[in-house]
């Protein structure tokens, strides 16, 4: 963890801050933010517009990358669900970072499926970083504000 880590994590919650659905992420790479996933360009068009992939996609068409997020990192304000980590290991992302845990979101705004990121994680091409629980109280305060 960083500061640079910090800074993008707060600006996921952010987002999470203002979206349909409290969460928010954003995917960088070389120091730049490349994709978000409250990017006007998008429209949502089904339960599985999740943050992360949302952030993907805004990436992947709005920078010509698709394809091509090899070595980038994406910072979400809660834990990425099964289907959201299986995107992020094929795009074979080196990086994540999140703040709430799944079972915050579960707890504080709608039902999840609890999985163990370490062992998604395992199928992963290459090794991938994780830091859990960055700015976890500020995360777990917009799931509770949403949920109420």
């Amino acid at each position: 963890m960083n500061n640079i880590d910090e800074k993008y994590i707060d600006m996921a919650i952010e987002i999470s801050k203002n979206a349909k659905y409290p969460y928010g992420a954003i995917v960088v790479k070389d120091n730049k933010i490349i994709g978000r996933s409250d990017d006007k360009t998008l429209m949502e068009t089904s339960m599985y517009s999740h943050a992360e992939l949302e952030a993907i996609e805004s990436a992947s068409k709005n920078k010509n990358l698709y394809g091509d997020l090899k070595g980038a990192t994406m910072y979400v304000s809660c834990e990425p669900c099964m289907m959201c980590m299986g995107a992020i290991l094929y795009e074979e992302f080196s990086k994540v970072v999140y703040a709430a845990t799944l079972q915050d979101s579960n707890d504080n705004y709608c039902p999840e499926m609890i999985t163990n990121i370490d062992e998604l994680a395992k199928y992963s091409k290459d090794k991938i970083e994780i830091i859990k629980e960055l700015h976890r109280e500020q995360a777990v305060e917009v799931l509770k504000m949403r949920g109420e």
